[in-house]
This record gives C-alpha cells, structure tokens and sequence, in this order.
C-alpha cells in the first residue's frame, strides 16, 4: 500500500479537505505516508520520507510536509488524459475498424473512408512502429518533435524510402491531430515536421496519335476497349468503371456515381466527386457492342459485367489497358518504362482536352477535380508535347516578330 506513489491522480479539488497522514511500517523502518482528496476520492498513498522518530513521532513536521506538497500539485496545471494514454495502443486502436474515428466518419459525416486507407494505415503502424525502440513505453501526451525526427531517422536508415516514411507520418499525424482537436493533448508534436525526400514519377500519358490510332483500330475485345475509354473519354476511375450501371446512362449523358471497392461494394465516388459527363460517339458504338453481349442489362446491372451480378474485376482493366496499348505498339516493356497505368488515361483525358483548347472549368466538371491545381498536376506531361511542331511555332513567331521589327 505504501509504496504506490500517485501524484498524478490528485486534481484541483485539494483544498476542500485536509490531507489524511499516517504511519506504515516499511523494512527499512516506519515512515509517514498522506492522501490527498482530488474532488472525488482520497488518493492512494504518497510517501513522504519522513521516519517516524521521537517522542512525538514528527508528526507536526508530516503534517506541514503534506500540506506543502498538496499546495504545490493543486497549483499546477492538470495533465491532459494523453499524458496517460499508451501511444502505441491509440494509434493502433485509431486504425481499427471499430474505432470512434472510423464510425463517426461514417454515421455522422456520411463520408466513410475507404476500407484501403484504413488498411494501409493499420499496416503502416504495424510495419513501420512496433520495431522502433524509442516508442516503448511512450504515452500519447509524451510524444515530442525530436521523438518523431529520431523515428524518421530510424526508418531511412532500415531501408525505407521516403514515399514509405511519409505515409507511415501521415498514419500517425492524423490521429494525432484528432486527439488535439478532441483535448486529449494540448499540443501537436508535428508542428513544422518537414517530408522525407521522395520524387515522385510522374505517371506516363498517351500522346495525341497514338490515341488516334486506337481509335482507328479494329475492336477485338469490347469489354477491353470499352473499360479502357471510360477512363480515357468520359476521366473515370476504376472504381468508377467497375461500378458504372446501364441505369447511369441516359441521353447521352453518363452520371458518374458509383464506385466499386471490393472490400466494401458499390460506394459514392471519392471525395463525394460524382457528376456528368457526355458520352462521345467513339464510347457509344463500343458501348453498343457490349449490351450485345452483356448477360444483363437492367438499370441496376454493371456495365462491364461478364458475370450476372458480377462487376469486372480489376484484372479486367490490367488486361485490357495492355492488350489495348499492344495493338498500337506500344509493347509491355515500353508500357512500364513509360509508367503508363490505368490512371494515366485520365491524365491522358485531362492533357489532350487542354491540347483541344476546351476551357479549364468545362475540363474540372467532367473531371470532377476540385482544386485547378490538381488539375495543372495532371495535364503537365512533357510527353504530350510535339517538339516538332513547337518548333516550327517558334521559328514562324519569331521570324514574323523579326520582320516587323525591321
């Protein structure tokens, strides 16, 4: 009983009740103890290193001891909860499928996170955390700015890169910055917590002719043609694709509003960016050889199904954006030193509508992208350039300028 030290537990409500001191007898001898009542209860037993000696004990010496020392903790700033809270143990219960973060993204904002995010979080904290020394035995109000640089340090030199260390900061910064706006600490450890060096590649497009040459090339495959013009006419995700239903298009117009996700089903677009975009007469006559063939057709049924009930399957897309490419020369080696991914066509819709000079707030609306930034991230491809005819452009406008100069 007397050894258990808990100053922690006493609060602001020290004065309303004296401290209680009394003697307990130890090996080394006997010594004067006290509890503090904190609002609620008396605490357990706080050691105040005074023996219990002489005719009158000492007593009046614990007294004032354990009033001092009440004076003093109910004059210091109480300890927010995090100071107690194990750090490992919040972040890991963070990324947990049950978690308050989880539930109230879902229930309360309508915005459920995707099942990967969670995932990926999770995964971040188990493969890149648990192993560093230095979070051992750290509470979630102790984490420090030098605790989480030595952690970086940690990281790169066990051989992760910094894409990999970025993502594992961001699965704990998140929470973190949770745990502030819900006054479980009271400062953000992550202030001015700079990226580790990553350069990103840059994902590779397809240019100007060789998208007409797919265009003029003979369909072996509708499904492969059709799943690889959703993302490169009409900008959808695969996701997006995948969960595209025969009930969605109408008039000529496609309304982009479901998205497929494995692990969780037909869900709302990412970001909630859902919206419209016209059907081009490219898209329409393949669109028309794939009702041909689909198994069912109703509004509820998915366009690139093979299977009845089924949406395709993300292989589907893997095989048809190489396939596709293929039959326009475009050979795998050449695909992967490119970086052409399945995305890259909605880069490659985004740069050719720029190069069609269709006005930016015309491109974010089929698009669906919010920020004119992410936007100018997309189109900025050296590959859609024509070097020749830039050339060309430059030496006719400066001849032209020279001349008038003369």
């Amino acid at each position: 009983m007397a050894g258990q030290e808990s100053c922690g537990d006493i609060g602001v409500g020290l004065a309303m009740r004296k401290p209680v001191v009394f003697k307990d007898r130890q090996k080394s001898g006997t010594f004067w103890y006290a509890k503090f009542w904190n609002g609620e209860r008396y605490t357990n037993a706080t050691p105040l290193h005074i023996p219990v000696e002489g005719k009158k004990e000492r007593r009046r010496e614990a007294e004032q001891a354990a009033e001092a020392l009440a004076a003093e903790i109910s004059s210091q700033k109480p300890q927010p909860a995090g100071a107690e809270i194990p750090f490992m143990d919040y972040i890991e219960h963070f990324w947990s499928d049950d978690s308050k973060y989880v539930r109230e993204k879902k229930s309360v904002e309508q915005n459920p996170l995707a099942a990967s995010y969670v995932t990926n979080s999770h995964n971040a904290v188990k493969n890149h955390m648990r192993d560093f020394p230095g979070f051992e035995g750290v509470t979630l109000g102790g984490l420090t700015k030098p605790l989480i640089k030595d952690w970086k340090l940690w990281m790169a030199e066990n051989g992760r890169s910094g894409k990999t260390i970025n993502a594992a900061v961001q699965a704990v910064r998140v929470p973190v910055r949770v745990a502030l706006e819900d006054e479980i600490i009271d400062a953000d450890p992550f202030g001015n917590v700079k990226k580790a060096f990553h350069k990103e590649r840059l994902r590779g497009i397809l240019r100007p002719a060789e998208i007409k040459r797919l265009i003029e090339g003979k369909v072996i495959d509708p499904y492969h043609r059709l799943a690889v013009y959703l993302a490169l006419y009409c900008s959808m995700r695969m996701g997006e694709a995948r969960g595209l239903q025969w009930g969605d298009i109408e008039n000529g117009i496609i309304h982009i509003h479901h998205n497929y996700q494995d692990k969780e089903g037909v869900k709302g677009c990412k970001d909630g960016s859902d919206g419209y975009v016209p059907l081009p007469g490219v898209v329409a006559d393949v669109l028309n050889q794939v009702h041909g063939l689909s198994p069912l057709t109703g509004p509820g049924d998915f366009v690139l199904s093979r299977r009845p009930y089924h949406p395709a399957r993300k292989k589907l897309f893997l095989e048809a954006l190489r396939s596709e490419l293929f039959m326009i020369g475009i050979t795998e080696k050449q695909r992967v030193e490119r970086n052409i991914v399945y995305h890259s066509l909605r880069h490659s819709f985004v740069t050719a509508c720029r190069m069609a000079g269709i006005r930016d707030f015309q491109i974010m609306l089929m698009s669906r992208h919010k920020d004119p930034k992410m936007l100018a991230r997309y189109s900025d491809h050296p590959d859609a350039l024509n070097m020749d005819d830039m050339r060309k452009q430059i030496d006719d406008g400066f001849g032209k300028k020279m001349e008038g100069a003369g």
